[in-house]
């Protein structure tokens, strides 16, 4: 039962055992904690602990209670307590002489270690852990082991070596049969590793193996998977997913009060929403920096750096970045401490003129050379548009903006609080409308908030004008936005004076700035607005003309262009408006989006790049699990890339869903030829 994660026959079992006081033997009780505590059920598992009963227990049972109480302590962010009974767990366990109660003990001094910031008593721990469960034939607790290890080494920017301890941890689970609990864990934190090596479109494949379990176990944990989705999400430049994955991880883990949940989640959402609503934003920071963090607290310091930077607090910003430097120093998470080195550079951007400092450009090394020690390729690719554009060498920002293309990042990167949005509000002027994903409207690079509208309508109006290039008539978005009334002249006209406000609040330009009306009709100027569907639109039909040609020059030119016009599609139009005027545009544009990664994946495959084709694939088979054409092309990317066991387990998911239509699969020897 402890193997299958089978927390209703362990609890069972130990209702069962309870004697009439409640307390039950020692010998259950950890065992069910556990269950529960990699299930995430933290509440749960302490209840249980409490229950047990320890003073007529085995000493190694004893130990094995107090170490499960100080690894739910850790992650609800309790960490006296959790030092108190990691402690006392190693005295005890050491006591008994039991190899398996001693690793479990080492693995609870590991995770407070962690939480210290002591990473070098924290991977001695665990060394010293896998020996002794290795020696005991604990199979779950080297599982947890190697999960954890692989995670120590993507916290550290090692994602290389933290997919060889996850394959393990995988290997070991098809070896001894189901685990699922440990399977799902290391399918989350290979996805993490992948994320690190700048694959997203893969890591988020992962990610969803992983939540299918979670959610088949009915395991709280689920919210930590979402976390990741949310910071791949971000990461790639999708803020809407991004958004709506931490909303759900934050839902989830308030039942459990998760820390290590929490934290990340929570400032992940004030990043991501901080375009679409600044001042629920800022609820979301506040409510970061006040819960405990099991893992500390650097990513919530990170986030109110980046968000004082958006409301233009550059000396906020330089004192947030300096705390985010020392905490992420000493426990050195190298990821965030370029990240924070960058911050501190783009605040002291803003607060001078002329040329960059000498410290603005000796930081924004320091932190390439990080990312480029720790192989990160898209934050080495931010890192060098910053430096691109603080520096004045406009060739080698461009360049890096197409490596971003190429990795896949997405333009909505810049809507996300940081590096890049810090970036595009130093030259950013004018209207700009986001309508794929979540709608929104930048005016001069900032966003305007949710309570400067005064009414849906006036939001409403402006959307209708978005999806029609030549505008519409007054009849017409009068019976849009109040259908079957009569005698609506004098409400469109106040709507159409309010959108000129939000427009154009200091009145600096004429009236049809932004926004032509006449007696008849009314539009958006385009020549003024920018709409990031136009721009996606035209870059897509452009690439995909490209693409058709036979000249094997321009194919180089066409991949770049498919690659600029995929970065461009941010989320489906109007994401989330069930408006039926904005259904036809939806459909229209997500299957130019679809035709885009196709035509980039066989461009890619056919220029003999394998490995960059495959997250085109994978994002194809993610949207549309029946595509059978992309499963197939997908399993011979990988089997062309050397990477045969991805292959094996992709031709598995392919047969799946083949099955569940009742189509005969390929044979997998004819995809990899």
């Amino acid at each position: 039962m402890l193997r299958r994660g089978d927390r209703a026959g362990l609890l069972e079992a130990t209702e069962a055992a309870a004697d009439a006081d409640g307390r039950i033997p020692a010998m259950l009780a950890w065992r069910l904690a556990r269950v529960q505590h990699q299930a995430g059920r933290l509440d749960e598992a302490l209840a249980s602990i409490d229950r047990a009963r320890v003073h007529d227990a085995d000493p190694a049972d004893r130990a094995q209670v107090l170490a499960s109480q100080a690894s739910t302590h850790w992650a609800r962010g309790a960490l006296d307590q959790a030092r108190a009974a990691a402690d006392e767990a190693l005295a005890t366990a050491k006591g008994s002489g039991d190899d398996a109660a001693v690793a479990s003990a080492l693995v609870a001094q590991a995770l407070v270690c962690a939480a210290e910031g002591d990473r070098n008593g924290n991977r001695r721990f665990y060394d010293l852990a896998l020996a002794r469960a290795e020696r005991a034939g604990d199979v779950l607790t080297e599982l947890r082991i190697l999960n954890n290890l692989g995670s120590l080494e993507t916290e550290e920017g090692r994602s290389l070596s933290a997919l060889t301890f996850l394959d393990r941890a995988l290997a070991r689970c098809d070896e001894e049969g189901p685990v699922p609990l440990a399977s799902a864990l290391a399918h989350l934190n290979r996805a993490e590793a992948l994320l690190g090596l700048g694959r997203a479109e893969e890591a988020l494949a992962e990610l969803d193996v992983a939540r299918a379990t979670y959610r088949d176990l009915d395991a709280p944990l689920l919210s930590q998977v979402l976390v990741t989705i949310g910071d791949t999400n971000r990461i790639r430049g999708h803020a809407a997913l991004a958004t709506a994955a931490y909303r759900e991880a934050v839902e989830t883990a308030a039942t459990t009060g998760s820390a290590q949940v929490l934290v990340p989640a929570l400032s992940g959402l004030a990043r991501t929403c901080v375009v679409d609503d600044p001042d629920e934003a800022r609820r979301f920071l506040a409510a970061a920096l006040a819960q405990p963090g099991a893992l500390g607290t650097v990513a919530a310091v990170l986030a109110a750096g980046w968000l004082a930077l958006v409301d233009g607090d550059e000396a906020e910003a330089e004192t947030q970045a300096r705390s985010a430097e020392r905490e992420a120093g000493r426990r050195h998470d190298l990821p965030r401490l370029a990240e924070a080195l960058e911050l501190r550079a783009l605040a002291q951007v803003r607060r001078a003129s002329g040329a960059p400092s000498a410290d603005v450009v000796d930081r924004l090394t320091e932190a390439a050379a990080i990312w480029a020690e720790i192989e990160n390729p898209i934050g080495l690719a931010v890192n060098q548009v910053l430096t691109g554009r603080v520096t004045r060498d406009a060739g080698a920002e461009q360049l890096a903006r197409q490596r971003l293309l190429t990795l896949g990042v997405r333009a909505d990167a810049a809507r996300v609080a940081g590096p890049l949005m810090a970036l595009e509000a130093l030259a950013a002027t004018g209207i700009r409308v986001r309508s794929l994903g979540t709608f929104a409207v930048l005016r001069d690079g900032h966003p305007v908030p949710t309570s400067a509208w005064q009414s849906r309508k006036t939001r409403d109006l402006l959307k209708l004008l978005v999806g029609r290039t030549g505008g519409l008539t007054r009849d017409a978005l009068a019976e849009f936005l109040w259908p079957g009334q009569s005698g609506t002249g004098g409400r469109l006209s106040t709507v159409l004076s309010t959108l000129r406000s939000i427009l154009d609040p200091e009145r600096r330009h004429p009236p049809d700035r932004y926004l032509v009306a006449d007696r008849a009709w009314v539009r958006l100027n385009r020549s003024t607005v920018t709409v990031d569907a136009d721009e996606f639109r035209a870059a897509a039909l452009s690439a995909l003309a490209l693409a058709r040609g036979d000249d094997e020059s321009g194919a180089a030119k066409a991949i770049a262009g498919l690659e600029r016009a995929a970065a461009g599609y941010t989320g489906d139009y109007l994401e989330g408006d069930d408006a039926p005027w904005a259904s036809e545009t939806r459909v229209e544009l997500r299957a130019l989006a679809d035709q885009v990664r196709r035509e980039l994946a066989r461009l890619l495959l056919d220029a003999g790049r394998p490995d960059a084709a495959i997250s085109w694939l994978v994002s194809l088979v993610a949207d549309d699990p029946y595509d059978e054409a992309s499963h197939r092309t997908l399993v011979g990317a990988l089997s062309r890339a050397g990477r045969h066991g991805e292959a094996r387990r992709r031709y598995q998911l392919y047969a799946a869903r083949m099955a569940e239509l009742g189509t005969e699969p390929a044979p997998l020897a004819t995809l990899r030829t």
